[in-house]
């Protein structure tokens, strides 16, 4: 098994992470990120196996996956132990659902903080109103976090893909200003019980310093 991955991808490690509490075995092959040329270079290896050009893509024999989530599914299908969704219809979707929100909205705001924060070291060419529209909009979905969050330890009933996919979104939106605050005190403990679990906390130590080296 082999992954085509990027360091400083939450998709790819949420992948990572998943593969790394099934405890599967497989041969990382990185793309590198730089400020100046973004993602590349692309080897034509990897522009055979990502119709899109984007991390993660996983390689299982003779089957290629792409898609964080769908490489999720296919885990969980293939190596269904220890379990990263729920065995339920309901829970299921539920934690799809949860899942989706932190790969699609949070995402998207913090690639917007990404881009203005991290990307540009000028601050006279960051794009002040929107750094602010992006963090209005996580501290929104911090609320409905705590409210999810309302007498669980996690998202789902047990750790799994969803909290996976909403800590990353959450650990790069602190790491750029935008940590959930005083009103959040149960996503605040989640996210600390989440960063003190094994894979999670090695994956994110390694993203952090791979964050500080570029």
């Amino acid at each position: 098994m082999e992954l085509w991955s990027g360091r400083l991808s939450p998709f790819s490690a949420k992948v990572r992470i998943a593969l790394a509490e099934k405890r599967l075995a497989y041969e990382v092959r990185e793309i590198p990120w730089s400020r100046t040329t973004l993602w590349g270079p692309k080897p034509p290896g990897f522009l055979a196996v990502s119709p899109h050009g984007k991390v993660p893509v996983l390689v299982d024999d003779d089957v290629v996956v792409h898609d964080s989530t769908i490489i999720v599914e296919y885990l969980e299908d293939r190596y269904p132990e220890p379990r990263l969704l729920p065995e339920d219809a309901a829970g299921r979707a539920r934690c799809r659902i949860l899942e989706d929100e932190a790969d699609t909205a949070m995402a998207g705001d913090v690639t917007a903080l990404v881009q203005e924060i991290f990307t540009k070291t000028d601050d006279a060419s960051r794009d002040l109103p929107r750094i602010a529209a992006a963090t209005e909009s996580l501290v929104r979905r911090y609320d409905a976090l705590e409210q999810a969050l309302a007498g669980r330890d996690h998202l789902c009933g047990r750790f799994g893909a969803a909290d996976i996919a909403t800590f990353l979104v959450v650990g790069f939106a602190s790491t750029l200003g935008v940590a959930p605050g005083p009103s959040h005190p149960a996503v605040a403990a989640w996210f600390d019980r989440l960063r003190a679990r094994p894979t999670v906390g090695a994956e994110f130590d390694a993203m952090m310093r791979a964050a500080a080296a570029v």
